[in-house]
């Protein structure tokens, strides 16, 4: 699994075997909430867009296309998305935009493909310190007898057999830093090179490699964790760090039987975007706006006003007057959350902690 990050787009690619003549490119992607324009229709609000796919070849002529409109119900998630086709096995590189329809242009990528001849579905991963790697051998006449994998130093040889048949390798990758890879492979037939490929891996993903990041990860955890078990998170050692960070999220995935993870989705993205929303003059992911975001997700309503007291709790009278306030609503829950800009400066305070119902 190829993971690229830039503009804030997640991406990555799988080549696959199809026939003789064509092999099958999938491109998924995730596009952060906030890249796109969120418009008002009968009362809901909607994002559109569209993906635009083009396949050229090395003299670049397009030699195929297509492109997908999509249109969805904003909610508090990023997009997860996919185009795929087949394309011809001289095809060279892809172009991918994604476009706003009621914007612009949000985001594109021109990438070389990776031909398959030997091996293909090249997927990885990375679980505490060790890149594991799933692929496809196709050797049908047996004309290779090894393949080579090497990155920055780090080498690993695989004997092939005859057949079209999946295998996988791991290599140890707890001494390097996060950063941007090349994986080299290698055909050999004979001891004689016939083939070789180069894979993009990124080590970006395992916090765990990473004191500072793995300890601000567990910290983020307080909304949702007790107390005892961001100790127990921040005391494990580091080969264990993977292993208890996917037993703590477990507990939490409301689909146990498929890889991904959508509780442990849904909360980072809801710490991101509290970051960004809430840290110029408040205190972003850890300021009183965030405690209740993460905990309920987006506010049916939001009413801001300036200059203004916030109501009164005949139990619990308020008698400071602040710069602006915010009332969130979530009729859903039944909620009403007061906020108050202590000094001025946008660091809002909860007022009503035990929250008022409506």
């Amino acid at each position: 699994m190829i993971f690229f990050l830039l503009l804030q787009i997640e991406w990555q690619t799988i080549n696959r075997p199809y026939s003789d003549v064509e092999q099958e490119l999938v491109i998924y992607f995730s596009i952060p909430r906030e890249k796109l324009k969120h418009v008002v229709k009968d009362s809901l609000f909607y994002v559109e867009y569209e993906s635009q796919l083009k396949i050229y070849d090395e003299q670049n002529n397009q030699l195929i296309g297509d492109f997908w409109e999509v249109k969805r119900l904003s909610d508090t998630l990023d997009i997860h998305d996919s185009v795929k086709i087949l394309i011809p096995k001289n095809s060279s590189y892809f172009h991918l935009e994604i476009v706003d329809l009621h914007a612009s242009q949000v985001f594109n990528i021109t990438e070389k493909i990776l031909k398959i001849n030997y091996i293909g579905n090249i997927k990885w991963d990375i679980i505490n310190d060790t890149l594991r790697l799933t692929f496809i051998i196709i050797n049908p006449e047996g004309t290779i007898d090894s393949m080579l994998f090497s990155m920055n130093g780090i080498e690993q040889a695989i004997l092939t057999k005859t057949g079209t048949y999946d295998d996988s390798l791991s290599l140890m990758v707890g001494g390097l830093l996060n950063d941007n890879y090349t994986l080299k492979v290698v055909v050999l037939s004979k001891s004689e090179k016939i083939d070789e490929i180069q894979i993009p891996i990124i080590i970006s993903r395992p916090f765990y490699l990473d004191e500072f990041t793995w300890l601000l990860k567990v910290s983020q955890l307080e909304y949702i964790a007790a107390s005892s078990e961001i100790k127990d998170l921040k005391g494990t050692k580091r080969v264990y760090r993977d292993s208890l960070w996917r037993a703590f999220w477990k507990q939490h995935d409301p689909t146990p039987n498929t890889e991904y993870n959508e509780k442990e989705v849904e909360y980072f993205e809801r710490i991101k975007y509290c970051e960004d929303r809430f840290s110029h003059g408040d205190r972003g992911w850890r300021s009183d706006r965030a405690r209740i975001y993460v905990r309920y997700g987006e506010p049916d309503e939001i009413i801001s006003q300036p200059y203004y007291s916030p109501p009164v709790d005949p139990f619990k009278p308020y008698t400071h007057l602040y710069d602006s306030y915010e009332v969130w609503h979530y009729y859903r829950f039944n909620r009403m959350f007061v906020f108050g800009d202590r000094y001025g400066l946008g660091e809002y305070i909860l007022l009503n902690p035990t929250r008022s119902d409506l």
